[in-house]
This record gives C-alpha cells, sequence and structure tokens, in this order.
C-alpha cells in the first residue's frame, strides 16, 4: 500500500504539467475572495451563533450521499432527509427499528434508548436522551432535530387539562403551516443547442413547489418544474393529499407517490443508499412504506392512491397507480425500445418521447410485529404495460405484464439485527438479500451482507444494495463493515466482493471485482478534526486494445482505482469554520494503459457575519489526464439541492453560497459557481457544448414559510 501511495504521490507532481496561469489565476481568487470573507468574519461575542452541528452532519450526510450522486444536481436524495425532519420520530412509542432510521443511531444506542424508557417510563422532554447510556453531547445535538415527544398523551396522563384545553382551542391558522420554495437557475454562457435553435429559447431552469399541512395530519403539496431549454413552466407537474395517523389510518396518498417496502428487491424508490465513508448506516434499508413524493424526478413515481391501516398487531397496505412515463417506441413492432429517465423535453426530438406509454399498477402487502423485536411482511403487486417492453437487456423477452412476490423479515436478539427480503418475479426467478448486523459495546459495530440477484430476475420497481446500486439483476456479492468509534477518533472500514455471472454489456465473459474503504477521522481538538480516507477499488472489463498483429481486439483487463484524501477541518470561532482536502486518483488498466493520475485541492469557510446570514464558499484547483481519472467534491448547494460535480482536465472551480434569513418567515439565498479550464478552448460536447473554456451558473431561491 505504502508503494502504491508513493506511487501515485510521485506522478501526481511529476507525472502532470501544472499551467503556470491557471496556478496564479487560483491564488489570485483564493487570496481576494478569503480575504473578503474574513473581514466579513466578527469577533466570537458578536453575532448569531452558529449552531456547528449543523457542519458535523453536512459532512455525515456528505458521507453518505458522496457515492449515490454523481455528475448531477439531486432533489429526490434530499427529500430523504427531508422526510425524517418532517416526520421526526416519536420517542416513547419508538421501536429499534424507527429509532435506526436516524443516520447517527446505531442499534446499541437504540437499544439503550428503550430500555431507559422501560426503566425510568416515558420521556417528557427530549434533553433527558442525555441521561441515556453512551449519549454524549454532540450525538444529542445531531439527532435533536429527527425526535419529537407527543406531550397531549401526557395531558391525558397527568390530567393537566389546562395544557390539553389549550391545544384544542387552537385556531385554524395556528395548526396550519405553509411553505413555498421558489428556485430559478440559468447558466450564464450559451450553449449550442440553444445558439442553433434546436432547443426552445429559454435557458432559464425554473422549480415552484408548496406545501400545506394542517395539525401535521392533513397534508397538500404541491410542484411545478421546467428544465433548461423547455418551453413549459408546468413541462413537470406533480401533487399529493396525504392523512397521516387519523384514526386507523397510519397513512393514505392521494396523488403522486412512491414506495419503500423490505430490503428494496421489490418496491423501493428509485434512490438509495450505497457503499461510502459509513460503513454501517446505508447497508440496512428502513423502509417508510407509502411516501408522497414531492421530487422533481419526472419519471420515479407512482401516480394513484396507496395507503396503510393499522389494526392491532398487524399493517395493512394498498396501492394503485395508473401512469405515463417517456419512452422511445419501436414504430415496426410497437415496443418500447427504451425508457429515457432524464426528463428532458428541450426539442422537438425529446418531446416526441414525452408520456409515451403507461402503466397500470395495484397491490398489497401485509405487515405482521410478532413482538416488538420480530417483523414480517409479504407482498404481491402486478404491474400491465399498454407497450410490451424488456426488463432484461441481456435476456430480451418482450411482455406487457409482470407480476412480483416477496417476502421480508426483520428480528432483534438484543442489539443482533437479522434482516433480508426474498423477491419472486413472473418466472418463478428469485432474488434474494440477508444482512447481519450488531454491535459490541458501544464502540464496535459490524455489518455482514449477503445479496444474490440471478442474471434472469427481472427488476422493475426494485433498488436493491449492490456494485451496480439499483440494477438488482446479475449480481452476487458479500458485504462486510466495521465501525469503531472510541475517544481517539472514528475508523470505518469496509470490503466487498462481487462477481457478475452473465457477461456485461461489451463483455464476453462473466467479471468479478473487489473493493475496500478505510477512513480514520479523529476526535475533535482545539476545534480541529482531521480526516484520512483510502478507497481501492479492482473490477474486470473487456476494452478495446490492440494485439501484436496491431487488430482492434477485445481483451479481458482488471482496472484499478485508488484514491487518497486528507482533509483538516477547524473551528474558528462560534460562527466560523474552515476546512482543508487534498485528494489524489490513480487509475490503471493492466495490460493496456499506463498509470493515469489526478489530484483535486481545494479550501473553503462558512461563516455567519452577522444575525441570520450564513456565507460558505469553496475554490477548487483539479488536473486528471482524462475523465477517467476524475475527481469528485461534494458542494454546499441552495435548500433542496445534493450536487457532487465530478471534475477533470485542467482548471479551477469556485462558488459562494449565502442564506439570508428576513423575519421568521421569509429566507433569500442564492448559489453562484464557476468552472474555468484552461486546458482546452470548449468545453462540454453536442448539445451542451460551452464555445469558451468558462462554465458559469446563477442560482436564487426564496422560501417562505407561514
Amino acid at each position: 500500500m505504502f508503494k502504491i501511495i508513493s506511487l501515485i504521490i510521485r506522478n501526481s507532481y511529476l507525472g502532470i504539467r501544472i499551467s503556470s496561469r491557471c496556478r496564479a489565476k487560483f491564488w489570485a481568487h483564493a487570496f481576494s475572495l478569503f480575504s473578503f470573507l474574513f473581514l466579513l468574519m466578527p469577533s466570537s461575542s458578536v453575532g448569531q451563533i452558529i449552531d456547528t452541528t449543523d457542519t458535523s452532519v453536512q459532512n455525515e450526510f456528505e458521507e453518505i450521499f458522496e457515492e449515490i450522486i454523481e455528475d448531477t444536481e439531486d432533489t429526490q436524495a434530499y427529500e430523504m432527509v427531508e422526510y425524517l425532519l418532517e416526520n421526526p420520530i416519536e420517542v416513547n412509542r419508538a421501536a429499534i427499528d424507527d429509532l435506526t432510521k436516524i443516520p447517527f443511531i446505531n442499534s446499541q444506542l437504540a437499544d439503550d434508548i428503550i430500555k431507559y424508557r422501560g426503566q425510568y417510563g416515558s420521556y417528557y422532554t427530549i434533553g433527558e436522551l442525555n441521561n441515556v447510556p453512551g449519549m454524549t453531547k454532540e450525538l444529542f445535538a445531531k439527532i435533536k432535530p429527527y425526535v419529537v415527544i407527543d406531550k397531549s398523551r401526557f395531558a391525558k396522563f397527568d390530567e393537566e387539562q389546562n395544557a390539553w384545553e389549550e391545544v384544542q382551542r387552537k385556531s385554524f391558522s395556528q395548526l396550519t403551516d405553509i411553505e413555498i420554495r421558489s428556485r430559478t437557475t440559468s447558466d450564464l454562457q450559451r450553449r449550442k443547442a440553444f445558439t442553433t435553435g434546436k432547443y426552445y429559447d429559454s435557458p432559464i431552469k425554473q422549480y415552484q413547489r408548496m406545501k400545506l399541512a394542517y395539525d401535521k395530519t392533513f397534508k397538500l403539496n404541491l410542484l411545478a418544474e421546467k428544465d433548461a431549454g423547455e418551453k413549459s413552466l408546468t413541462d413537470f407537474y406533480s401533487g399529493n393529499l396525504s392523512v397521516n395517523n387519523f384514526s386507523v389510518i397510519k397513512n393514505f396518498v392521494a396523488g403522486d407517490y412512491v414506495l419503500e417496502f423490505g430490503q428494496g428487491l421489490t418496491l423501493w424508490r428509485q434512490i438509495g443508499f450505497s457503499k461510502g465513508a459509513d460503513a454501517i448506516y446505508p447497508m440496512k434499508k428502513k423502509g417508510s412504506g407509502v411516501i408522497p413524493y414531492t421530487s422533481s424526478d419526472e419519471n420515479q413515481f407512482f401516480r394513484g392512491a396507496a395507503g396503510s391501516i393499522k389494526y392491532s398487531d398487524f399493517i395493512f397496505h394498498a396501492f394503485y397507480s395508473a401512469n405515463t412515463f417517456d419512452a422511445n417506441i419501436d414504430t415496426s413492432t410497437g415496443f418500447i425500445s427504451s425508457r429515457p429517465t432524464d426528463g428532458y423535453h428541450r426539442s422537438e426530438s425529446e418531446q416526441l418521447k414525452k408520456n409515451q406509454s403507461n402503466e397500470k399498477m395495484f397491490g398489497g402487502r401485509i405487515d405482521y410485529q410478532l413482538s416488538r423485536r420480530v417483523g414480517f411482511g409479504l407482498m404481491h403487486y402486478q404491474s400491465r404495460f399498454n407497450n410490451s417492453l424488456a426488463l432484461n437487456s441481456s435476456f430480451k423477452s418482450f411482455e406487457d405484464s409482470y407480476n412480483y412476490t416477496s417476502f421480508d423479515f426483520n428480528a432483534y436478539f438484543e442489539t443482533l439485527n437479522i434482516y433480508g427480503e426474498i423477491s419472486r418475479d413472473k418466472n418463478n426467478v428469485f432474488a434474494t438479500i440477508v444482512g447481519l448486523q450488531s454491535g459490541i459495546g458501544r464502540a464496535i459495530d459490524f455489518v455482514i451482507l449477503f445479496r444474490n440477484y440471478p442474471a434472469r430476475f427481472l427488476n422493475l420497481h426494485g433498488y436493491g444494495f449492490g456494485e451496480r446500486n439499483g440494477t438488482t439483476r446479475n449480481e452476487t456479492g458479500i458485504y462486510s463493515g466495521v465501525k469503531l468509534t472510541t475517544r481517539y477518533g472514528r475508523v470505518n472500514f469496509y470490503y466487498d466482493h462481487f462477481y457478475f455471472p452473465y457477461p456485461l454489456t461489451y463483455d464476453k465473459s462473466p467479471t468479478k471485482g473487489y473493493e475496500f474503504l478505510t477512513e480514520y477521522v479523529s476526535p475533535t481538538f482545539s476545534g480541529s478534526t482531521f480526516l484520512i480516507r483510502y478507497k481501492h477499488e479492482n473490477k474486470e472489463l473487456n476494452e478495446k486494445g490492440l494485439d501484436e498483429y496491431n487488430r482492434t481486439q477485445r481483451f479481458s483487463v482488471n482496472r484499478l482505482q485508488q484514491n487518497l484524501r486528507f482533509e483538516v477541518q477547524k473551528v474558528l470561532t462560534s460562527n466560523a469554520r474552515v476546512r482543508f482536502r487534498t485528494e489524489i486518483v490513480d487509475v490503471y488498466y493492466t495490460k493496456l494503459k499506463p498509470h493515469e493520475v489526478g489530484y483535486l485541492v481545494f479550501g473553503d469557510v462558512r461563516i455567519e457575519p452577522i444575525r441570520n446570514l450564513k456565507v460558505s464558499s469553496r475554490i477548487i484547483y483539479f488536473q486528471t489526464q482524462t475523465y477517467d481519472s476524475r475527481v469528485y467534491e461534494f458542494e454546499n448547494d441552495l435548500t433542496g439541492v445534493l450536487y457532487n460535480p465530478g471534475l477533470y482536465g485542467r482548471g479551477m472551480r469556485w462558488y459562494v453560497v449565502a442564506q439570508y434569513k428576513i423575519w421568521r418567515m421569509l429566507t433569500l439565498s442564492f448559489k453562484y459557481a464557476e468552472t474555468y479550464r484552461d486546458d482546452v478552448k470548449k468545453i462540454s460536447s453536442g448539445d451542451s457544448e460551452i464555445n469558451n473554456n468558462l462554465d458559469n451558473k446563477l442560482s436564487l431561491q426564496i422560501e417562505i414559510r407561514l
């Protein structure tokens, strides 16, 4: 490993020519920007104190989302977090599985919270969680936004009639919450498709969303969005009305919704956690059943009605959907040749794909809680399309109807958790995933996860864990991960071995591979935290190359990629922190190509110069030999957006994000981002081509909360 690290470092400094012009531009920008932000920085005794847990929570979610969001802005991933915030866990009713939905709570701590409740009675305040063994001040600050106590139940129990009557006397306006979010994004450089007239002359991307909630029981969601180049302001629209915890109704949604059940092999929203720096939390899916859809992804939801009823130890779910989707139809056969999921309708050809086919789906599920620690689920659903399609690209059998049956289980034995799912498709092909997760004391967590997805399994709406996350087909693998948390720091380690039993696209034989990651995060000392991460990935591929007769052939090769990251974060004052990172990537193809190296260096700062104004900024310098050795940097963005761009070539990028809260109801925010490359004269290619080496973008957002 040390030889590899030295090779990476040597190549990064000696093997790549650094542009003096770009380097000078980088330092000029860095000096001016950080000087400006430093002047804004007040003394530690002035202004609104930043909740430093905001930074730590952001870092935790970066570890979780970094691997699943690449090269694009994502709103659906953010909705997963927002759903947890809008539906906090009631700690006096929560089971272990409920509490472990919160990213910072492991099974040991969840068990301790429940045992404390059983020993001392119900929690009367959230602050009582500080008394739970294993709870720290930092951990409590992280989980506080995700938990709640229903105090109305104490009013009855303690006969505090004044408090209960006060709740009943609240007016309609006091029980009603309204949230409006309006966002506008625009590229400041004209892309080729706009100059040629291929796209509609509407380069602004717009997003509008309204949420209305009454007494946290009834909720209305409305959303409209258009991408840059689309003509209509409502090119995509979505909405739903939902009811939660009303009499025997656990939840009910009319309109657009998604489903999360079991371990995702049969029904899951089309995004999910994957392997990352957190070796434990993302591995087990923790479904929330029927969920109102509030994202702007245009082809990944159901449209109809779904609901859940709780009776004794049973929960009964039913769902129906009749939804259109984008498709390319083969005019000679009437079959669906492909299903675009990008949601773009910018040109005449893209308009022809819009809502060209539809799917009708219905099904049901029964959850049975045998005890507080053991539960089972049984589910069946059917789907019918008005055009035949092939779900499996390797075995193209075009069909217009599909059905699935699944069984999943979840059992706790003290802190040992065994869980899994078995899913059967219409051809009696079974996909399976089984996991074992536990903690040893409060310092060690481990997980072992086995998956087997046959090549002939037809995955329609599943999103199972895997190397090809969400594909849920043609993969067998075993994952093992360990997290060690002590006063000396936190260590994460995972190892994943995977095998593709049927040749993938362009491969001529089955392939396999493995990857492992290890990360150490130091404890905070004098406001400073250090991080070092090493990731190693080795995959078999079939690549084109020249044989000894100079003929183009496909060779079986191994693609080896290594990433090494160093990072330091420093809290300067109660309202300012800085962070610096260096990352090096090395890519190597056996038999075909020499080592290819890329690297990234960035510095960023977050401050609160005056009350209710938060500013964050980052300057990045990057250099890679090709796109294959690109480097990623997960960015701060506007509320509701997650962004993890891949940077390649040679250049620099910088951005600034500011958020200003006016009164209690209005928040204004903006992001300006600029990428400059000095190794090319044009950026991107095809319809997205920019006829210079500067790519900059401006985003503005208004949020109103009543």
